[in-house]
């Protein structure tokens, strides 16, 4: 059987849930299944496991809790991202791939929200597209002004005063001319 890349093992729907609660985080399994409620407890055990495997999160903690080792997961920083190195070493077959289940992943999530009970007058919900013309000091500023807002929430953890809200980023330069 063929070795699965690291971008396949973060792109995977379930695996990709655990990552970016992880990134706010350690968290215990009971966290991660209140967390991600969606998921079946087999399920969540499964992907942990291949994520463990993969070396992609670790054991930061374990304790005895009622006669059973509750397990305290964390995120390793080294290997929970697809680095620039990686990423320019990729095909163009393999980026449509990664990006196709990016964008599924998104459409099952938007899917998800719109079969529940929604008030799209007073939900945080939208989408648009916006065209920016930069030059790269512009962009630089743009890029660490983002970082920097985002960074005050990010990591917030789930409570009875606040909502999840899905933060979509996604840059696409223009099409340059093949030389």
């Amino acid at each position: 059987m063929k070795q699965k890349s690291r971008a396949d093992l973060i792109l995977h729907p379930v695996r990709m849930k655990i990552i970016q609660h992880l990134a706010k985080g350690s968290a215990t399994v009971s966290e991660l299944r209140e967390w991600i409620s969606d998921v079946p407890q087999a399920t969540l055990y499964r992907h942990l496991n291949v994520l463990y495997k993969s070396e992609i999160i670790f054991v930061s903690d374990e304790r005895k809790v009622r006669g059973a080792v509750e397990r305290t997961y964390a995120l390793d920083q080294n290997t929970a991202y697809i680095s620039a190195e990686e990423a320019v070493n990729l095909t163009r077959e393999e980026h449509m791939k990664m990006f196709m289940t990016f964008i599924s992943n998104i459409t099952g999530e938007v899917e998800a929200y719109l079969k529940g009970d929604t008030n799209l007058s007073t939900d945080i919900f939208g989408y648009n597209q916006l065209d920016l013309y930069l030059d790269e000091e512009e962009w630089e500023d743009l890029s660490s002004g983002m970082q920097e807002l985002i960074s005050k929430y990010v990591s917030n953890r789930p409570s009875k005063q606040n909502k999840k809200v899905t933060l979509v980023q996604m840059l696409i330069p223009e099409p340059k001319e093949k030389q």
